[in-house]
């Protein structure tokens, strides 16, 4: 497609508008558990970016109890949300090089092997942000990379089966189109760009090197989030709110 192709919320190419609410946001309730059982609602959300003047993502909890925001201080600019009094907003940036506006042409494997080669401490230093009593929504520019991993290691952690972790990862295809129209009516992303840009895709390879990372590590999941400086005894509380789905 052409960067002129216009798109709607759902992501196609049938109206001439820019979603006027986050285009890749959902609630990660309702995913299958290994041990049986499903994850709950209410507890994770992920999205791309929410900007001043949105309306409310419809079907998930608005606003979250937890913001939590994994894009570098000199991202949102202009553009950072006005969050309610009551909500909790929190700033970990995960990544220094993973930038939509800067890594356009980048293979993302190679931004997620350094995420994790190098960052592993800040992987979990997000993650021991995530909300006990309420909400959480993670998300950064796309809701797709920082974002993905994040969701992803979390997800493990509580015991999600492999196929719906790789699947949710790989949603956001669905939604590219509407995340693209939001990224370039804010000059988000470099001129030029189009939605067939590798840096838009959700490639197995890519999310496999999570697993490969976080699953692979002598011991496992927690042991790799033990290791990182991982917050164990608080992601456990988590991790039970998480799994008591029906």
């Amino acid at each position: 497609m052409e960067a002129g192709v216009t798109f709607s919320a759902a992501g196609g190419t049938d109206t001439d508008q820019v979603p006027r609410s986050p285009a890749n946001v959902r609630d990660l309730g309702g995913l299958p558990l290994v041990s049986g059982g499903t994850t709950a609602h209410g507890v994770l959300i992920r999205s791309d970016a929410p900007y001043p003047g949105d309306d409310a993502p419809q079907g998930v909890p608005w606003p979250p109890s937890t913001v939590l925001d994994l894009r570098d201080h000199t991202e949102p600019g202009a553009q950072a949300v006005s969050w309610p009094p009551e909500v909790r907003l929190v700033h970990k940036q995960v990544s220094s090089g993973a930038r939509v506006d800067r890594i356009a042409s980048m293979a993302l494997t190679d931004i997620y092997t350094a995420m994790l080669r190098t960052g592993g401490d800040r992987l979990t230093a997000a993650l021991n942000e995530f909300d006990l009593a309420g909400t959480t929504l993670v998300h950064c520019a796309a809701g797709k990379d920082r974002t993905g991993v994040i969701v992803a290691i979390a997800q493990m952690l509580a015991g999600v089966a492999e196929d719906a972790i790789i699947a949710d990862y790989q949603r956001t295809e669905e939604n590219i189109g509407g995340v693209f129209a939001r990224l370039r009516d804010r000059k988000r992303i470099p001129a030029g760009t189009t939605i067939d840009a590798p840096i838009l895709r959700t490639p197995r390879e890519a999310i496999d090197l999570v697993f490969d990372a976080v699953e692979g590590f002598r011991g496992g999941p927690w042991a790799w989030f033990d290791a990182h400086g991982g917050d164990v005894g608080h992601f456990e509380a988590w991790v039970a709110r998480f799994r008591a789905g029906r």
